[in-house]
C-alpha cells in the first residue's frame, strides 16, 4: 500500500517545475476569462513532460517559450479548486499533438498555482481566420502566409483527431468552439481550455449550472443538461460553421433563450460561404 502511495507522489511531483526555472512576462497577456489569466512565459531547461512522456516530439519543450494560466489575484476557493481540478486533468490526459499540452505546473502549497501549457504563436483559431477573410477573397499576400480551402480542410481534420483522442481517453471536452483552439507556427491545430472537460465514468455525464456556450451546445444538452461524445461532436459541427464562414457567429439570428425552440423546430446552421457542399453534407 505504502509503494502505491509513494508511486502516485512521486508521479504528481514530476510535473512540478521550480519557481526559478519559470519566467512569467506579466507585461504580455495572451488571454483572460472569468476566472483565469494567460501570460507569455519562457522556461529554462526541460519541461517535466520531456520525461514523463518521452517522444521526439516533446523533446523541443526545452528552454522554450511557454503559455502561463493563473489565477486572478482575489480568488474564491471554488476557483481554485476547479483550477486544480483542470491541472490534474491535463495531467492524466498528457500529451497530443492537436491537444494544447500541458509541459509542467507549480502547485507548491506556499506559490500561487500555475499551468504551464504550450506557447502557440498564432493565437486561437476564431481570431486567426477573421483577420485572414481578405486572403482567402483576394489572395494577394505570399503563399504561406496564405489561408487557402485546404488549410481549412486540414485544420477541420486535426480538431477531428484531437476530439477523437479525448473520447478514447472517456472524457468529454463541454466547449469546442474555435475561440478554444489555438494555432501554432506550422498551422498545427491544438484543442484547448479544458475547465469545462470531464473524464466520463459512464456514457453521460449530467450537470446544472455555470456559465454555458448555448450556441454551441446540442440539443439534449440544452434541454436535460446531459453531456456525451456525441454532443462534443454537435459542438464540432458548429465549430466547423465559425471555420468555414471565416469567423461567423453562429446563430447570429438567434437569441440564446430561443436557442431549444429553434433547434426543436428541426432548424440547423446553413452552409457557410466558403465550405464545398459535399463537406456541408457531411
Amino acid at each position: 500500500m505504502s509503494d502505491n502511495k509513494s508511486s502516485v507522489i512521486s508521479t504528481r511531483d514530476a510535473w512540478e517545475v521550480s519557481s526559478d526555472q519559470l519566467k512569467i512576462f506579466n507585461h504580455e497577456k495572451l488571454g483572460s476569462g472569468a476566472f483565469c489569466v494567460v501570460f507569455k512565459g519562457e522556461l529554462e531547461g526541460k519541461a517535466p513532460i520531456c520525461k514523463i512522456q518521452p517522444s521526439i516530439a516533446t523533446q523541443c519543450f526545452e528552454n522554450c517559450e511557454v503559455a502561463v494560466k493563473k489565477l486572478p489575484k482575489y480568488t474564491d476557493d471554488s476557483a481554485k479548486n476547479d483550477f486544480v481540478q483542470e491541472i490534474n486533468f491535463m495531467k492524466r490526459i498528457g500529451y497530443h499533438p492537436n491537444l494544447v499540452s500541458i509541459l509542467g505546473c507549480i502547485t507548491a502549497p506556499q506559490l500561487d498555482p500555475c499551468l504551464i501549457i504550450e506557447y502557440c504563436c498564432n493565437g486561437d483559431l476564431l481570431k486567426y481566420v477573421r483577420n485572414r477573410r481578405l486572403e482567402v477573397v483576394e489572395p494577394m499576400v505570399e503563399e504561406e502566409m496564405a489561408l487557402r480551402f485546404k488549410d481549412l480542410l486540414s485544420f477541420a481534420w486535426q480538431i477531428s483527431d484531437g476530439m477523437d483522442f479525448l473520447s478514447s481517453k472517456g472524457c468529454i471536452h463541454r466547449d469546442v468552439a474555435a475561440r478554444n483552439v489555438l494555432v501554432d507556427e506550422n498551422k498545427v491545430a491544438k484543442i484547448g481550455d479544458f475547465g469545462l472537460c470531464r473524464l466520463m465514468d459512464s456514457t453521460t455525464y449530467t450537470t446544472r449550472g455555470g456559465r454555458l456556450p448555448i450556441k454551441w451546445m446540442a440539443l439534449e444538452s440544452l434541454q436535460d443538461y446531459q453531456y456525451t461524445s456525441k454532443s462534443d461532436v454537435w459542438s464540432f459541427g458548429v465549430l466547423l460553421y465559425e471555420l468555414f464562414s471565416l469567423g461567423a457567429v453562429p446563430y447570429s439570428w438567434v437569441q440564446p433563450v430561443d436557442m431549444i425552440d429553434y433547434l426543436r423546430s428541426g432548424k440547423r446552421l446553413d452552409k457557410p460561404q466558403y465550405c464545398a457542399d459535399n463537406v456541408y453534407k457531411f
